[in-house]
């Protein structure tokens, strides 16, 4: 039986105001402070550098229009915009996850920008899935710039030492080899589930991959079955269960579980591509690889991050020609740590280098959207606990899977 259920990807955020962080261009022309147009932007933290030097370069362009920022910060943004749309006191653009947008759009929240998506920003030259996320019909009412996923990273040296020539590429050989890398103080392997939403992303991951009656998403709607569940749950809870992942991996999340790869804790793990940039500072010699599946790549659960006008925006004009501009190849390319959302921007050079690559082929060619649908929400704790509860030897991973069928049918109904 098939039920339906939706995955909350990436993080969620708490808004933080740290400061007005407004840009080197000020007006200039001649235009008068009188004349000038403000367009606020909430933008994530780990942007800001880049950021303000995108925001200098469109003001020196557009001397009419000054940008003030406010930094957003990995808590619980969702609440906050949730909040500040309900209110009707909006800033002008906010930096929000792909995935949420379907809950604004249900409320009547945002700005319709289909006007935006012309011949020089045309829908086609975005990567499938980033625009179903944010349209309804064929109304698109976000931009997406971001598009996120999970890949293999390894550990070449702690590999070579235990005789692995090459990186897994089944479910079976990553067990296999991830036992035979387990030794000592070294774990062949570890998982995130410190962090309910990246747990829920790599179980939703595995689950729409198995070999028999795999999880799907159809039209933002994950469709679980009890055999898609269990088989999801022996890899990630059983790992934990039977040795071969760290027990750390109840307690850390994707920065805890990165430094005990760097420590050489952990031999393997799902990361993204963010962390190679760390990896890269520590002096690590590491390889990447697509997600090992059941007889082929995990087609990983994708998110991303898109530009979103409130209806209630002061300056829509202005927000939307400042959209418009961070939403050019270029700027998106620079911006962005992991892959831009147009295939134009992913031409860039620093996409496709040896260790990038694999993240790449995973995005492009072994990835799902990941699913919208508001019911997960309730399912998520249930998820959760159930799959700790199998790690801990609670409950089987059947047991589990009957458990999270019987909530997801609830949380349907609901």
């Amino acid at each position: 039986m098939r039920t339906r259920v939706m995955t909350s990807i990436g993080a969620i955020a708490i808004l933080t105001i740290s400061g007005t962080l407004a840009g080197c261009g000020a007006s200039g022309g001649g235009s008068s402070a009188s004349k000038e147009t403000t367009v606020t932007w909430w933008e994530p933290n780990w942007d800001t550098p880049i950021a303000k030097e995108l925001v200098a370069d469109f003001q020196k362009k557009n001397p009419s229009i000054k940008v003030k920022m406010v930094e957003t910060t990995s808590a619980t943004l969702a609440n906050k915009v949730n909040v500040t749309l309900s209110s009707g006191t909006t800033p002008d653009v906010i930096t929000e996850l792909a995935s949420r947008t379907q809950l604004y759009i249900a409320k009547d929240q945002l700005t319709d920008l289909n006007a935006l998506f012309d011949s020089t920003m045309p829908k086609d030259d975005f990567l499938p899935g980033t625009l179903a996320d944010v349209s309804k019909g064929d109304t698109t009412y976000a931009v997406p710039f971001r598009w996120d996923n999970v890949a293999l990273i390894y550990n070449k040296d702690l590999f070579t030492a235990a005789g692995i020539a090459t990186p897994p590429t089944t479910v079976d050989e990553f067990k296999a080899d991830a036992m035979k890398l387990t030794k000592g103080a070294v774990s062949g392997t570890g998982w995130t589930l410190g962090n309910i939403d990246n747990t829920v992303l790599r179980f939703f991951s595995l689950a729409a991959s198995t070999s028999n009656n795999p999880a799907t998403n159809v039209k933002g709607v994950a469709l679980l079955t009890e055999s898609s569940t269990a088989e999801a749950l022996d890899v990630i809870a059983g790992s934990i269960k039977d040795g071969w992942a760290t027990k750390s991996s109840l307690e850390v999340d994707t920065t805890g579980l990165r430094q005990l790869f760097i420590n050489k804790q952990v031999a393997m793990y799902i990361g993204g591509v963010y962390d190679l940039i760390e990896l890269k500072n520590k002096g690590m010699n590491v390889g990447t690889a697509v997600w090992p599946g059941f007889g082929k790549p995990v087609n990983s659960a994708a998110n991303g991050w898109v530009y979103l006008v409130p209806k209630a925006s002061k300056n829509p004009d202005a927000a939307k020609k400042f959209v418009q501009y961070l939403t050019e190849p270029d700027v998106m390319a620079r911006l962005t740590l992991t892959f831009p959302a147009r295939a134009s921007a992913a031409k860039a050079d620093k996409f496709h280098t040896e260790l990038v690559t694999p993240f790449y082929n995973q995005l492009t060619k072994y990835s799902v959207p990941a699913p919208y649908d508001p019911s997960f929400n309730k399912l998520m704790p249930t998820l959760f606990a159930q799959i700790q509860a199998v790690a801990l030897r609670q409950a089987t991973s059947a047991e589990a899977a009957k458990v999270i069928q019987t909530a997801s049918v609830a949380a349907q109904n609901g």
